[in-house]
């Protein structure tokens, strides 16, 4: 409101101003109607408030951005595999490689469960059959498994009494002595490879009963 009246009186002087020049002016003026003095101040007063205007330093407002939430670098795990490569030996194809030492057994005297005296002698044999790749030479053996001695009912380890080919049989004997206390009595061989590698067991299962015999020799005395 202020301005506009500053306008209108600034438009009203204008109008005054105008018109007293013209009365002073004398014939070399012409006369002006009030409409076209009202017009010329009108025009002045804009010019002056446009120059006003362009001097006078414009008011902007700088609108204020709220914050945003930018989010923070994210932490990606680094996941890290360790991969084992375990190297298996395989054979031509893929398979598994064969064994070249194997064995079947393929019978034995006396059989399992056998009962025998106290410090009863006998004789064990065990058939055997290669049935590796290679042949069993003499420096092959059979031996004792256990870590009892008195489970090897006082044999001997052996070793083969002959070299022995793929699909050929062997027997192999021990001689033996029945354990002294009656019970249950399991002995365990193993076949060896001249370099000491066990690769076939043999077990024998027997029984002790009664009592130890005894020998005793009878004299014979004449009668004088």
């Amino acid at each position: 409101m202020v301005k506009k009246r500053r306008i209108g009186g600034s438009i009203l002087a204008a109008a005054i101003l105008v018109t007293s020049l013209a009365a002073c002016g004398g014939n070399a003026t012409p006369t002006l109607s009030p409409e076209m003095v009202y017009t010329q101040a009108a025009q002045t007063v804009a010019a002056g408030l446009t120059q006003t205007a362009v001097l006078m330093p414009t008011a902007t407002s700088t609108p204020t951005l709220q914050p945003t939430n930018t989010p923070g670098p994210t932490n990606t795990p680094t996941i890290t595999l360790a991969v084992t490569t375990s190297v298996a030996t395989i054979g031509t194809g893929g398979t598994k490689p064969t064994v070249p030492d194997k064995a079947e057994w393929i019978g034995q005297t006396p059989g399992d469960g056998t009962t025998f005296t106290p410090g009863e002698d006998f004789t064990l044999t065990w058939t055997v059959k290669n049935t590796g790749t290679t042949t069993w030479t003499t420096g092959y053996q059979l031996r004792f498994y256990l870590g009892d001695s008195t489970l090897r009912f006082a044999a001997s380890d052996i070793k083969l009494p002959k070299e022995v080919k793929p699909n050929e049989s062997v027997d192999l004997s021990l001689k033996m002595e029945a354990p002294h206390a009656s019970g249950d009595y399991t002995t365990i061989w193993v076949l060896t490879t001249p370099e000491g590698a066990n690769f076939y067991p043999l077990t024998f299962n027997l029984k002790v009963a009664g009592s130890q015999q005894v020998s005793s020799t009878a004299t014979a005395t004449s009668t004088p």
